[in-house]
C-alpha cells in the first residue's frame, strides 16, 4: 500500500484558499445566479504550479471539502490519468472523506447506479479526455476508445441512455470537473464539458483556458463587484520558491547542446549516468538515477532501417549497458529478441535505469529519479523541450545534497548553434512564468538554467571586505495572542443554534429534488449541503491570511462543542468564525516580534560574490563588488546606483533578491511576497542602511513599523514623489521620501528635492 503523505504548508494553503472560493462562489449564486445567455456560469479555479508542486494532492484536499458531488477528473493523458487514480485510492485517499468513491474509466453497473443515484457523499470519476470527447466518438468506431465512450450507450453497465445524457439529466448531485494539464485542453473540448452544467471547473496547468466561451463567462464575472474578488481568489498561483525550497525540486537544469552526430549525445548520458550512480554511493544516498531517450518516430522513416529506439538500443549495449537496465517504451513493432518492452508506466521496474520513450512521458510520469533527458532528434524550439522537461525536475527524497551534482537535471539536445540561445531564453521563459517578483522575473526564477558555458564567472567581492560585510538574520517570532486565544476557546464552548448553521433559505428547499428545478433552487441547495466543521473552518481561514500565525495556535483549540458541529457556507456560525480569524491575523500581524536568528550556523548573513546572469555589466567605484549585471537593475534602480555610487561615501552592494541575499521576514504579504529583500545594502562607518527605494512598503503601516524597528541594518525605505503627513498616499513625482527610524522621534515622511540629498541627510544622521 502507498504511504500516506502530510501537506507542506503551502500546499494547506492553496487547498484552503480554492476551497474557500468554491464556497464563496456557491453561496453567492444561492442568492442570484449569474447568467451568459441561459448557461450559469461556472465556477473557474486556476491552479497554476510548476511540475513537482503537488498539484493532485492540492485538489484532492480541495475536492474533498465539495461533498455531495460528482468529481469528473480528468486529462488528455492516459498516463496522468493512470498515475491520479493509483494516487488517489494509494497515498492521497487520507485527503479524502472516508466514503469517497473512485472509479477509473469504466465503471460496473453497480458503481455506475451508486453513481447517478447517490444524494450525498463524494464519486471521484477519474478519465481521458477521450471517453468524453464527442469527435472521439464519431470517429473511433469500432475501437475501445468508442466501446468507453460516454456518447454511446452502454447496456451492460450504463443502461440504454448514454452515460453523458444521465449525467445532464438524471444525476442527483452537483457535478464538478477537475482538469489536470489543462494546457493540453482544446476550446471544443472545455466547451463539451460547459454542456454538463457543472457548478465549478478546477484547471491545473501553467496558462488558463482558452476558450471564447470562458472568456465571455469571464466578463460578465469581471464586471460584477461582488463576483470578482472571488473570481481573483480562484486563481492561485503557487511560487516555485515555495516548491525548491521545501525540496521538493532540483534547483538546476543544465543544457547541454552538441550540434552534431546524436552518438555523442548517447556517449555524454551514458557517462553522467554512470557519474550519477557513482555520486548516490558516495553520498550514501538511496538514489537509483534514470536517463529518459525520448524519441519523436517509433517505426523507421525514409531510408533508415532501424527504428530510432532500437538504434538507441543497440548503442547502449555496445557501451556496455545490460539488456535488463533497457525499456522500450514506444510502439516499435520490431525489437531486438532480447529487448525489454513496456506498454504501460505499471511495467518500469527500478532496474529499467534506461528508459527509451515517446510522447507517452510528455506528462503525469513522477519518478524524481529521472535525472536526464536526452533528446534524440534535433529540435528548432524549446517547446518541445519544455513539454517533457518536468519528469526530471522532481527531487528524490525532497532532499537537497552536499554533490550538487543529484541536485541537478540535465538535458541533451541536438540544437542549431544560432537557434541554442534563443530556446535557453524560451526554457527561462517557461519557468519564469512561476516566479512571484513582478518586479524581477528572471532573478525570482528558483530553478536555474545553466548551458554549458555558464555560469560565467562570479564577481568576487573588492579586497578586504571578504566576511566583513555581515548582517544579523531574523525570523518571526512569538506574537501577543492570549487574549484572542481565550476568545476562541470561549467560543468552542457554546454550540451554535441549529439555525445558525443553516445557509440561507435551506429550510425552504431541503426536500426538493436537484433534478428538473430551476437554477436558483440548485444553488440553494448546494449551498445548504456544503457543511463543514466549524473547527477545520476557522483554522483553514486563519491559515488562508498567515501559516506562521496558525502554527502559533495549538491544534487544540480548534476542537470544543461549537467546533464539532457542522456549518453551513454563508451560514451565521461561519460569518462569526471568519470574523474571529480575522480578529486574530491582526493581532499577530500588528503585535508579532522580529527576533534574532539562534540556530548555530544562521545567526549572520554574510556578503559573498556576485553572479552576473548576463554578459554585460555596469561597474561602480564604490561598490562592494567591481561590477554588476546590467540587467541587475531596472531604470529606476540603476539611476538610485550610480547616485549612491557618486556619494564617495562607505561601500554598498546590489542586494540579490532571493537566493544568495538578505531577506527579512513580514508579518504579512505585500504583493506576493512574505519576505522583505532591501534593492542595497549601504554600510557607512559602522552602520548599514538597507534601502529600499520601490515605495511598495512606504504605505503599509503594519510593514512599514515592523520593518523600522530593527536597529542593525536600519531599515531605510524610499519613495519617489512626496508622501502624505499621514502615509495614505504618494502626490507629485519630483523629489524623494524617505521612511526610517529616528533616535527619540516616531518615524514621519521626510521629503527631499533630490535622491542625494535623501541619502546624504540619513547617512549624516546615523
Amino acid at each position: 500500500m502507498s504511504q500516506s503523505i502530510t501537506l507542506f504548508d503551502f500546499q494547506e494553503e492553496a487547498a484552503a484558499r480554492l476551497t474557500e472560493a468554491a464556497e464563496e462562489w456557491t453561496h453567492a449564486f444561492s442568492k442570484r445566479v449569474r447568467y451568459y445567455g441561459t448557461l450559469p456560469i461556472p465556477f473557474v479555479a486556476h491552479l497554476k504550479a510548476v511540475t513537482g508542486a503537488g498539484k493532485t494532492p492540492i485538489l484532492a484536499k480541495t475536492v474533498g471539502n465539495l461533498e455531495p458531488a460528482l468529481v469528473l477528473w480528468t486529462s488528455k493523458s492516459s498516463a496522468v490519468v493512470e498515475q491520479t487514480y493509483r494516487n488517489l485510492v494509494g497515498k492521497y485517499r487520507h485527503l479524502l472523506p472516508g466514503n469517497t468513491q473512485i472509479l477509473r474509466e469504466r465503471p460496473s453497473k453497480g458503481e455506475w447506479e451508486q453513481l447517478i443515484e447517490a444524494e450525498r457523499g463524494l464519486t471521484i470519476w477519474v478519465t481521458t479526455v477521450g471517453s468524453w470527447n464527442e469527435v472521439d466518438a464519431a470517429t473511433a468506431g469500432g475501437s475501445e476508445s468508442a466501446r468507453l465512450n460516454m456518447h454511446r450507450p452502454h447496456p451492460d453497465w450504463g443502461g440504454d441512455m448514454s452515460p453523458w445524457e444521465q449525467l445532464r439529466t438524471e444525476l442527483r448531485r452537483p457535478t464538478w470537473v477537475v482538469y489536470d494539464e489543462s494546457h493540453n485542453q482544446t476550446p471544443a473540448q472545455l466547451d463539451q464539458l460547459i454542456g454538463l452544467k457543472p457548478i465549478g471547473f478546477l484547471l491545473a496547468s501553467a496558462t488558463p483556458p482558452m476558450s471564447s466561451q470562458f472568456a465571455e463567462f469571464a466578463k460578465v464575472i469581471d464586471a460584477d463587484p461582488e463576483m470578482r474578488p472571488i473570481a481573483e481568489k480562484a486563481r492561485v498561483r503557487i511560487s516555485t520558491k515555495d516548491i525548491v525550497e521545501n525540496q521538493l525540486l532540483k534547483h538546476t537544469i543544465a543544457v547541454e547542446n552538441f550540434d552534431s552526430d546524436p552518438d555523442q549525445l548517447l556517449d555524454a548520458s551514458i557517462v553522467l549516468h554512470r557519474r550519477l550512480v557513482k555520486s548516490a554511493e558516495n553520498s550514501g544516498a538511496n538514489i537509483n538515477p534514470k536517463v529518459l531517450y525520448v524519441v519523436e518516430k517509433s517505426n523507421p522513416v525514409k531510408d533508415e532501417l532501424v527504428a530510432r529506439p532500437v538504434a538507441i538500443w543497440e548503442h547502449l549495449r555496445a557501451r556496455g549497458v545490460p539488456a535488463e537496465e533497457i525499456a522500450i517504451y514506444t510502439q516499435t513493432k520490431v525489437v531486438p529478441d532480447d529487448a525489454v518492452r513496456v506498454s504501460s508506466l505499471s511495467e518500469l521496474q527500478p532496474h529499467h535505469r534506461h528508459i527509451i520513450c515517446n510522447r507517452a512521458l510528455q506528462e503525469g510520469w513522477d519518478d524524481p529519479e529521472a535525472y536526464i533527458e536526452y533528446f534524440d532528434d534535433e529540435s528548432n524550439s524549446y517547446v518541445r523541450i519544455a513539454q517533457v522537461i518536468g519528469r526530471a525536475l522532481r527531487q528524490p527524497g525532497a532532499e537537497h545534497f552536499v554533490d550538487d551534482l543529484l541536485n541537478t537535471a540535465t538535458l541533451f539536445v541536438r540544437v542549431p548553434n544560432k537557434r541554442f540561445e534563443e530556446i535557453v531564453a524560451g526554457l527561462k521563459q517557461e519557468l519564469s512564468l512561476y516566479a512571484t517578483d513582478d518586479d524581477d522575473p528572471v532573478g525570482s526564477i528558483a530553478v536555474r538554467v545553466r548551458t554549458k558555458g555558464d555560469p560565467l564567472p562570479a564577481v568576487p567581492l573588492r579586497p578586504n571586505y571578504g566576511g566583513v560585510l555581515k548582517l544579523p538574520n531574523y525570523q518571526l517570532g512569538e506574537a501577543e495572542l492570549e487574549g484572542e486565544i481565550k476568545k476562541i476557546r470561549a467560543l468552542s464552548k457554546q454550540p451554535f443554534a441549529d439555525e445558525d448553521l443553516l445557509a440561507p433559505g435551506q429550510r425552504r428547499v431541503m426536500k426538493i429534488s436537484l433534478r428538473g428545478e430551476d437554477d436558483d433552487t440548485r444553488y440553494e441547495i448546494l449551498a445548504a449541503s456544503l457543511r463543514r466543521r466549524n473547527g477545520e473552518y476557522l483554522h483553514r481561514r486563519i491559515q488562508t491570511r498567515s501559516r506562521h500565525c496558525v502554527h502559533l495556535l495549538e491544534p487544540e483549540i480548534f476542537t470544543g462543542p461549537a467546533f464539532d458541529q457542522r456549518s453551513c457556507s454563508g451560514s451565521v456560525a461561519q460569518g462569526i468564525l471568519a470574523e474571529r480569524a480575522d480578529h486574530v491575523v491582526e493581532a499577530f500581524e500588528t503585535t508579532v516580534e522580529l527576533v534574532p536568528v539562534k540556530i548555530i550556523g544562521g545567526e549572520m548573513w554574510v556578503a559573498g560574490p556576485h553572479q552576473p546572469t548576463a554578459s554585460q555589466t555596469t561597474s561602480f567605484r564604490n561598490s562592494a563588488h567591481e561590477r554588476y549585471s546590467t540587467r541587475s537593475f531596472n531604470a529606476d534602480e540603476l539611476e538610485f546606483a550610480k547616485t549612491l555610487d557618486s556619494l564617495d561615501k562607505g561601500v554598498w552592494l546590489r542586494n540579490p533578491s532571493r537566493g544568495s541575499g538578505y531577506g527579512i521576514q513580514l508579518p504579512m504579504k505585500v504583493g506576493d511576497s512574505a519576505t522583505f529583500y532591501p534593492d542595497f545594502l549601504w554600510w557607512v562607518g559602522d552602520t548599514c542602511f538597507a534601502l529600499d527605494p520601490t515605495g511598495k512598503h512606504i504605505l503599509n503601516a503594519k510593514v512599514r513599523g515592523k520593518l523600522l524597528t530593527i536597529d542593525q541594518p536600519r531599515i531605510v525605505l524610499l519613495a519617489r514623489g512626496q508622501v502624505a503627513s499621514d502615509w495614505s498616499s504618494i502626490s507629485d513625482n519630483d523629489g524623494w521620501t524617505v521612511a526610517r527610524p529616528r533616535k527619540n522621534r516616531a518615524p514621519a515622511p521626510e521629503y527631499f528635492s533630490s535622491l542625494a540629498q535623501a541619502l546624504t541627510h540619513v547617512s549624516g544622521t546615523s
